[in-house]
């Protein structure tokens, strides 16, 4: 049994499931695993690049998916020195098969290095344990994200910049202690005092206040985010493994049980034809009561996955509910806007006004060649970020778009660890201060299961009507001014809304 599963300059090229290997009732999954431009560097800023690799299977008697719950460290393998760290559902905790299993495991370069992976990585999985029968499992797929470790460390929050003065709502306190030194992840007081983190800075003339737990992520430990923002070929895998119902929750347009012809097929827009370059469809007409299915068509030609049909483009359209069940379905979490910042900044001393990059220095791309496909690209000369309306159409580019082999992270817009689009392209969601709903968040994990109904059920994330998330970092229809490292313009959009110029990435805490 076999799939395969592809993302932005990632691949998984083939997938086999081995049953009864080694042992009954446990299985090997072989993957072959292939991305560009990886790394490893022991110089700064001391980190590599992975990719998150999960497995789901299809049970053939109710045609429903499943999250394959997968062995701990020391029983998976990788070829060419590669390194596999099983992602535990419980992070920090021991393994354990049946209360603490792997939901899916890193992989990433066992030394210093740079360029083309690509390897095999052997999945041990129980699936006796389970409680599924070999029998019964009609496919299985593996799925791979791109990642980049974090390392545990000391960031400062706010450049001293005009955020600080009162540009839209972006300070994160006041007077000498600009900026702020995050330098544990110990708890840390909400107040619109000196020397203290603020929730918002001005425009809404509530003020909250209060403690933030220890158990918040702040991004001083170490951790690994998506390289990239969600891009629609991921949304289209993950809407491909859900059931009707959820499937009708997660996108915009009716799709309900009884369905059966749709007119507004461009599913995220709820539109008839692609807004904003959002090509993720379904056919006009469909079966009334099984699960639909998706496919990227940005040139409404009718045949999906074609060479210029929007794969990796960045995934707009996506509100609060939508990333918030991605990251659960794939294990990862939602990220703070504390961990937006350490990503753009890493340990460097801030630099007022600075984007993602370091420097004040902006050029918007204006136009694109090889539109639509893989290998997309800008030829506005010196560009390095999708901002400002001016891209010559109407929508956001595909992921990473700026970065190559030679490129310097101000040439390809990159945070100081290498993660891409973290100014411009689409708004990342966040968990935002403002409201204390949010202060409960502990960073737990997605299991790779969903409600029924298709809502991410992970305890103590922010409720569906996004009470305590925001969006940072701009977006392509933005002035450049939002995609700033440090402003917190987008504090109080309303995150059920689904918008042109949304997106959003995961986190997950390095094992």
């Amino acid at each position: 049994m076999s799939c395969s599963a592809l993302g932005n300059n990632i691949q998984i090229l083939s997938s086999e499931l081995l049953i009864d290997d080694p042992e009954p009732g446990s299985a090997v999954i072989n993957v072959q695993v292939q991305w560009e431009n990886s790394w490893r560097t022991s110089s700064a800023p001391n980190n590599w690049d992975a990719a998150w690799i999960f497995v789901k299977y299809q049970d053939d008697i109710t045609g429903l998916w499943h999250h394959a719950r997968l062995h701990g460290d020391g029983e998976h393998i990788a070829t060419g020195g590669m390194i596999v760290s099983t992602g535990l559902l419980t992070p920090g905790q021991p393994f354990h098969l049946t209360n603490n299993w792997g939901v899916g495991v890193f992989v990433h370069r066992g030394t210093d290095g740079f360029g083309t992976v690509n390897e095999s990585v052997g999945l041990r999985w129980n699936y006796a344990l389970q409680g599924v029968d070999a029998a019964d499992i009609a496919q299985m797929k593996a799925f791979a994200i791109e990642m980049v470790y974090v390392p545990e460390g000391a960031f400062y929050l706010g450049s001293g910049g005009t955020e600080a003065s009162g540009f839209t709502d972006g300070a994160w306190t006041a007077g000498a202690s600009i900026p702020l030194q995050i330098g544990s992840e110990s708890a840390l007081t909400v107040a619109e005092t000196p020397g203290n983190l603020w929730s918002v800075y001005q425009f809404f003339p509530e003020i909250v206040s209060g403690l933030l737990p220890a158990a918040f992520p702040k991004g001083y430990s170490a951790s690994y985010m998506m390289k990239y923002g969600i891009a629609q070929q991921d949304y289209v895998d993950f809407l491909n493994t859900l059931n009707r119902t959820q499937q009708n929750n997660r996108t915009a347009t009716g799709l309900g049980i009884g369905v059966s012809s749709v007119a507004n097929r461009y599913v995220m827009s709820n539109n008839a034809a692609a807004l904003a370059r959002n090509g993720i469809r379904c056919d006009a007409t469909v079966d009334a009561n099984a699960p639909i299915r998706f496919y990227c068509d940005l040139n409404g030609n009718g045949v999906g996955g074609e060479v210029e049909d929007g794969q990796w483009i960045a995934c707009n359209y996506l509100n609060w509910g939508d990333v918030a069940t991605y990251l659960d379905w794939s294990g990862l979490r939602p990220m703070t806007e504390l961990e937006f910042e350490k990503a753009c900044r890493g340990p460097s001393a801030p630099v007022p006004n600075e984007f993602a990059w370091g420097t004040t220095s902006f050029t918007p791309a204006t136009g694109l060649t090889s539109a639509g496909a893989i290998n997309e690209s800008t030829g506005t000369p010196g560009s390095n970020v999708i901002a400002d309306g001016q891209l010559s159409v109407n929508g956001p580019a595909r992921v990473g778009i700026f970065a190559t082999s030679a490129s310097t992270r101000e040439e390809s817009g990159a945070g100081y660890y290498g993660n891409l689009d973290l100014s411009g392209n689409l708004f990342e969601r966040v968990i935002h201060l403002y409201y204390s709903q949010a202060y409960s968040y502990s960073g737990n994990t997605g299991d790779g299961s969903l409600s029924e109904s298709g809502f991410y059920d992970v305890p103590a994330w922010p409720a569906p009507d996004a009470q305590g998330t925001s969006v940072r970092g701009g977006s392509w229809d933005g002035t450049p001014e939002y995609a700033v490292a440090s402003i917190r313009g987008g504090s109080f959009q309303i995150g059920g809304v689904r918008g042109p110029s949304n997106g959003g990435r995961g986190v997950r805490q390095a094992p």
